[in-house]
């Protein structure tokens, strides 16, 4: 993966510029148009920045918060680059936001100009500006072709030849952006309350960026290309699989949707995937799922276990014996090979963030032949805070910090090893836009960021996630249980698609599974009706109880679930349980599921 030298970019725009010099006639961006693929070069994706930046030069001034709205695609990345370029500020909004979500964050930014992806998208403007709830907001772009229904909306063809023959504005208006500069506001998912819009500055994201190039150089991958999934609006996505993807000159394919992932990856055969965990919890469910039992089975089992002593001896940098050699061949042949087919037969690496990876799927993308890279950061960090790199790596930890990053753990009173994780360095943000009092809560007077989790750092400098603070349970005994451990022990379950751990100022611990119905279905033959009625199933009881019973014998009593609920459904973006990168929202659960978790008390 080893990149040309280029000149070191001082802010974001610069990242895009000196690729497209280098690499102009190669393909930059893969998108899918009726059923087909297009390919996109890096010259031709200037032109489109360039182009935009024109039409819209006296829509935005510098330091002008301009939001964008929308799925992944090509015309997000050319308007977020035109932006910037104009010495703007980005505001992304998930396109999964419910109006009045979009509302809050037009109107906390004092957005006057928004890009929208779609009629959808448009709908929800429509009844905010009937209702008058965007007051500030006045011109909507589209990138679809939709109809004329007001004048204060417009199509993306509508407005690309506005001033065609005016002078390219980018190179003075690039010229005047400093470094520390406000980039971009990200505002956060928000699992526990009000939305906040980070400030990050171009140097925030820059530094980020630079990091990877400093520990991704020599890399080897003779095909750069990914497959971009992840919400484009959340930093993980922006940084790696955007920015980073540019500098490192990556072909970006816009997969399509989540349910087309797998089709999407077989046609685009990326070499590198960037993901957060549940996606790839998804993969070894179905892959386990469908190992239960029988000769297909035990050959699954057999090869997962060759894969992994295969890539612990690789890891520790030691000779493949003859004979694990000749098992790990076959392993390929038989099993792994069908599993790669359909990633589309080049993925290589793994890239996990956004959560914490169990340990145990960790060990499985690694034995089935991927090098698994898990990092940590927070929308807060621009993101990245620590990572594993290649030639420091070391499955169940987020590796060490980044570039330029310092790691501490503060002391946390009676607790004998975590501690609160905080860091410092250059991606540190600028702090919570109109917000100084929670600013100076988060980012204390010595410039360290408190990142509200728990952890430690090993012997070897590798740091150690054990929980979310906010999300540690307090008993009503006073004793703390860190949940998402037991929920990644439960998920490992082919049967259990979501875990929930709760207690907080009860007297025990409960779960609330959802279960994998696929594979529920084809253990029960069918499922009824009403899926209300699968808790109190004793044949569902039965496969449960086992699965709860063995996770419990490895906690401390404290800890150990002494009654569970199967809900009837998934929880979902759509039903507002989880953050558009899949996190369960707790609070929400909490209340959404008050009845059914209460029933697990009995009242003395």
């Amino acid at each position: 993966m080893a990149v040309t030298e280029q000149k070191t970019p001082r802010i974001i725009p610069e990242i895009f510029f000196n690729r497209t010099s280098e690499s102009g006639s190669e393909e930059a961006v893969l998108h899918k148009k009726d059923g087909k693929w297009i390919s996109v070069s890096w010259k031709e994706y200037e032109g489109r920045v360039r182009d935009l930046a024109r039409a819209i030069s006296d829509w935005v001034q510098p330091g002008d918060v301009v939001c964008i709205m929308g799925e992944n695609r090509m015309e997000w990345c050319v308007t977020d680059l035109a932006v910037l370029s104009l010495g703007g500020v980005v505001a992304p909004i998930y396109p999964s936001n419910p109006p009045k979500d979009v509302a809050y964050i037009l109107n906390d930014c004092e957005a006057k100009l928004l890009f929208v992806s779609s009629q959808h998208q448009l709908d929800k403007l429509v009844e905010l500006k009937k209702e008058e709830k965007v007051p500030k907001l006045e011109r909507v772009v589209v990138f679809e072709d939709v109809p004329k229904t007001a004048d204060w909306v417009s199509t993306l063809g509508e407005v690309y030849p506005r001033n065609p023959t005016a002078v390219d504005p980018i190179p003075e208006r690039m010229a005047a952006i400093r470094p520390e500069d406000l980039a971009t506001l990200i505002y956060t998912s928000g699992t526990t309350g009000e939305p906040k819009g980070v400030m990050l500055s171009h140097r925030n994201i820059v530094s980020n960026v630079l990091g990877a190039r400093a520990v991704f150089d020599n890399v080897d991958l003779s095909v750069r290309r990914m497959l971009s999934f992840l919400p484009l609006s959340h930093s993980l996505e922006r940084t790696v699989g955007y920015y980073a993807a540019v500098a490192f000159g990556f072909t970006v394919a816009f997969a399509e949707s989540i349910p087309k992932l797998i089709d999407n990856l077989s046609e685009v055969r990326p070499t590198m995937l960037i993901s957060v965990p549940r996606i790839y919890e998804k993969i070894h469910a179905k892959v386990m799922g469908g190992a239960k039992s029988g000769v297909k089975g035990a050959l699954v089992h057999w090869a997962l276990g060759v894969g992994s002593r295969h890539a612990k001896l690789l890891d520790q940098g030691k000779s493949i014996p003859f004979f694990l050699g000749l098992q790990h061949s076959l392993a390929s042949k038989l099993v792994f090979s069908k599993l790669h087919e359909k990633f589309g037969g080049r993925l290589k690496y793994a890239i996990s963030g956004g959560a914490a990876l169990a340990k145990e799927i960790g060990e499985f993308l690694t034995a089935i032949g991927l090098t698994v890279f898990e990092g940590y950061g927070l929308t807060e960090t621009s993101p990245i805070l620590c990572a594993n790199i290649p030639g420091a790596a070391r499955i169940g930890t987020v590796g060490k910090p980044w570039p330029g990053v310092e790691i501490k753990i503060a002391p946390e009173p009676g607790r004998e090893r975590d501690g609160e994780i905080l860091a410092k360095g250059p991606n540190i943000m600028m702090g919570y836009y109109k917000k100084p009092e929670i600013t100076a809560e988060t980012i204390d007077s010595d410039g360290w960021l408190h990142t509200g989790d728990i952890g430690y750092i090993d012997n070897d400098g590798f740091l150690h996630i054990t929980d979310r603070k906010k999300d540690l349970i307090k008993t009503a005994g006073g004793k703390y249980v860190a949940p998402q451990p037991i929920e990644s022990k439960l998920k490992l379950s082919p049967l259990i698609d979501q875990a929930i751990v709760i207690g907080e100022k009860r007297k025990y611990c409960v779960g609330l599974i959802a279960p994998n119905f696929e594979s529920l279905e084809e253990i029960l033959g069918s499922l009824p009706e009403d899926r209300a009625k699968l808790n109190d199933d004793p044949r569902v009881r039965a496969l449960f109880q086992p699965i709860v019973d063995e996770v419990n014998k490895d906690l401390g009593r404290w800890e150990q679930l002494k009654k569970f609920h199967v809900l009837p459904h998934e929880l979902s973006q759509e039903t507002g349980e989880l953050t558009p990168t899949l996190k369960v929202k707790r609070r929400v659960v909490d209340d959404k599921y008050k009845e059914l978790i209460d029933a697990m008390y009995p009242k003395e």
